[in-house]
């Protein structure tokens, strides 16, 4: 009894083995099916065979599950690129790569809300390797207040300048406050080019217009002063700054004479 009840567990170690072992030769095919279309570019292919390996391996590869995210975000699968990659942040694997591959997908997928957050994460929980993501955040903020700039919406510029402003980096910070400072600078100087032929009218009623337009250019430029010496003090050696300063300082003084 003794014995057939050894052969019978001998027997199924023996299936078990043979099991896992036709398991891992499979795994392996699929993995080396995936690197090849990789190669040769083929990301839809070198996607679907990964996959297919990961799950077989129950996920148990860090890097493959990067590379997967990004074949997946290349073959604009990128509801599956978001999974992936949310796979590698958990795993820890190359945190910063992981999170800007995540917001890139979310980018293609123009899902922009959710872009944002996934680099506000990435910046927290990456300091010190979030250069990119940094400048991935900064970039898109730059891009939407110049669109909103030069369709004239000066408080939608300014809401996406002041997300650049607020950053920690000191150099975005300076370049969101120069940004800031030019917008309110040039409108302020746009006030005061259409309002120029009144300021030379005899008619009581325009001349008092023209004033109240100049009032209106003044507050510009005085914001526009607040938001310079504000990156002058963040970036003292930014000549840029230096120079707008200068020419909205010269402005204030000049509207300010009676």
């Amino acid at each position: 009894m003794k014995k057939l009840f050894l052969f019978i567990l001998t027997g199924l170690l023996a299936g078990s083995l043979y099991a896992q072992d036709a398991n891992n030769e499979e795994a392996a095919k699929l993995k080396n099916a995936g690197n090849a279309a990789y190669k040769a570019k083929n990301y839809l292919e070198a996607f679907t065979n990964w996959e297919k390996y990961l799950k077989l391996v129950d996920f148990k590869d860090d890097v493959t599950v990067f590379n997967t995210a990004f074949v997946a975000d290349k073959a604009k699968k990128y509801a599956e690129a978001e999974k992936y990659f949310d796979m590698s942040i958990k795993n820890n694997y190359k945190p910063a790569s992981s999170y800007l591959g995540k917001a890139n997908a979310q980018q293609d997928a123009k899902k922009f809300a959710e872009m944002i957050a996934t680099l506000e994460a990435g910046i927290k929980a990456c300091p010190g390797q979030s250069s990119k993501l940094e400048t991935k955040y900064a970039m898109y903020f730059l891009k939407e207040g110049q669109k909103f700039q030069k369709a004239n919406n000066i408080t939608k510029a300014a809401e996406n300048y002041q997300k650049i402003a607020q950053m920690s980096n000191k150099g975005y910070k300076s370049q969101g406050l120069l940004s800031l400072g030019s917008l309110y600078f040039n409108a302020g100087a746009t006030i005061l080019e259409k309002a120029a032929p009144l300021a030379t009218s005899t008619k009581p009623s325009e001349r008092q217009q023209y004033e109240a337009e100049k009032e209106k250019a003044l507050t510009m430029f005085k914001k526009a002063q607040g938001f310079l010496v504000e990156g002058s003090g963040a970036d003292p050696k930014n000549e840029d700054i230096k120079e707008t300063l200068k020419q909205v300082q010269e402005a204030i003084a000049t509207h300010s004479k009676k």
